[in-house]
């Protein structure tokens, strides 16, 4: 049977954290163990008990850890029961204003609230804003915005940001632009100063707030509306230690304007309606992507506008059929971000694309042809980049800073991805797409699809490599023109092909009352 176990205090004791439980439980009855939350990790390390008065102490020895970004879960049992630890109130309280945390050199571990506020145990990089002085900023502009948010929050303002408020080139963007275009005084974009489109963006300056400034953490507490195509986390610093205005931030309303539309990637556990990333509106680009959201995430069709991308506002077509351009762009893979480069390199997504790159038949054939390939690695796993080699000059390898990725999308011919969004962009512009999917039982398994990868993607598919490069072959023959079968598919996955999704964005939003 699951119970529950309270926490009633944390202590730090050089690498150790101590968590007092209020359990009634003999020691020497229970066993306990700590699990890294990652299925392709398998670390798990057995945790001790001792009495202190009416408490049990559980000591954790971090130096004892594998030093990967993720979390630890901590299980308790007896030979009846199986215990949750939870905090009490006041535990969670201590957590918000104080600091509990272990570093060691550069890796940090330090406790959180799950869900129904069970322990977890974060590990991950030292960052800048887990200096003391971050800190007394957050809590000074905490204080200020429940003293004298009312003046501030009269401004009805909105929020803009984008993935780790690091970019200016996706949905948020456009939509931003274009409210600067209109005279929209009231709308703010957040960016770091380190950002690639820093220097772009100052033409907006009034309206453009530093990343982590104390205007940031103001306006965050204050804003009517966040509007962004990420989640709220994005809006402020990653993975924070505990804090209250994370707090605030996740009751905040969001106005999603998603990366790509909906078929590709199952997000039903990350953004339904119940999850605790849900959002309060959804944009849609179709009435089928709008039954996904309504039928399988449980939003309120009000809540769910068909806008269109903001985006593809604008898109234009740049490919030049006398020097055409394949972009290969694979997505993501959750249980590789954040480890180390020994990691990712054993990995199977490290080898089908290290592998191909090196191909020489593939290699052969665009030099012959004058094509060029461009390998664009996901921002998520950019780290990696330096792991991927190629000395052919037909191939070039760019990470997400080095290149606006609309350009990209607008420069290249034809698009080779394997579940990335962005294939959405190219589809709309009336271009090919490959699918190389070499391991869609891993990702079946993972993540999931709202789509039949054997019968409703709009590309020709293929899981080995040499069928890959007879694609690539084929379509470079064929002059990189888009397959019949596939153009007939447009008009069901979009509503709109035009430049006007930002205005009904707008108009849908006002609608709302903001």
């Amino acid at each position: 049977m699951e119970k529950q176990i309270s926490i009633t205090k944390i202590k730090i004791r050089h690498s150790q954290i101590l968590l007092f439980l209020n359990c009634p439980k003999k020691p020497e009855t229970l066993q306990g163990e700590l699990r890294f939350q990652n299925a392709w990790l398998n670390f798990c390390h057995p945790v001790a008990f001792y009495p202190v008065g009416k408490s049990l102490v559980c000591p954790i020895n971090t130096d004892k850890l594998e030093n990967y970004d993720g979390d630890w879960k901590l299980t308790i049992q007896d030979s009846n029961d199986t215990y949750t630890p939870v905090f009490t109130s006041r535990v969670r309280l201590s957590l918000l204003l104080g600091r509990h945390f272990v570093r060691n050199e550069e890796t940090l571990f330090f406790p959180m609230g799950g869900a129904s506020h069970s322990f977890l145990l974060r590990c991950r990089r030292w960052q800048k804003q887990d200096h003391l002085t971050f800190r007394i900023k957050e809590l000074t502009a905490f204080g200020i915005a429940k003293l004298f948010g009312r003046s501030l929050k009269e401004k009805h303002m909105w929020l803009v940001y984008e993935k780790f408020c690091i970019t200016a080139q996706e949905n948020g963007f456009y939509f931003f632009e274009y409210c600067m275009k209109n005279k929209k005084d009231n709308v703010f974009f957040i960016l770091d100063k380190k950002s690639p489109q820093w220097d772009y963006m100052q033409q907006y300056r009034k309206n453009i707030i530093p990343a982590l400034s104390f205007r940031h953490i103001l306006y965050l507490l204050c804003a009517d509306l966040l509007i962004s195509p990420d989640g709220r986390h994005h809006a402020y610093a990653w993975k924070p230690m505990p804090n209250p205005v994370t707090r605030t931030l996740n009751k905040q309303k969001l106005y999603f304007l998603q990366h790509g539309v909906l078929a590709l990637k199952n997000v039903d556990s990350l953004f339904s309606v119940d999850s605790s990333s849900s959002v309060d509106y959804f944009t849609a680009s179709s009435e089928f992507e709008k039954n996904i959201i309504v039928n399988r995430m449980g939003y309120n069709p009000d809540k769910v506008p068909v806008t269109g991308l903001a985006r593809w506002d604008g898109l234009r077509d740049t490919s030049d059929p006398a020097h055409p351009v394949i972009l290969l762009m694979p997505t993501w893979r959750s249980w590789l971000e954040g480890q180390n480069n020994e990691i990712f390199q054993q990995s199977s997504y490290y080898q089908h694309y290290a592998s191909l790159l090196s191909n020489q038949e593939l290699q052969d054939y665009l030099k012959a042809h004058e094509l060029k390939l461009l390998f664009y690695i996901h921002p998520k796993l950019q780290e990696f980049i330096s792991t991927f080699h190629s000395e052919d000059s037909q191939i070039e390898l760019y990470s997400f800073d080095s290149m606006p990725l609309n350009q990209l999308l607008m420069r290249c011919s034809m698009m080779i991805t394997d579940y990335s969004s962005a294939c959405w962009d190219v589809y709309y512009q009336g271009k090919p797409v490959l699918f190389y999917q070499f391991d869609v039982d891993d990702y079946n398994r993972t993540n999931g699809s709202y789509l039949n990868m054997e019968k409703d993607l709009f590309g020709d598919r293929c899981t080995e490599q040499e069928d890959l490069v007879h694609l690539i072959k084929d379509y470079a023959e064929n002059g990189f023109q888009e397959k019949q079968k596939y153009t007939e598919m447009r008009k069901e996955y979009f509503a709109y092909i035009d430049h006007n999704n930002c205005q009904r964005t707008y108009e849908y939003i006002k609608s709302q009352g903001y």
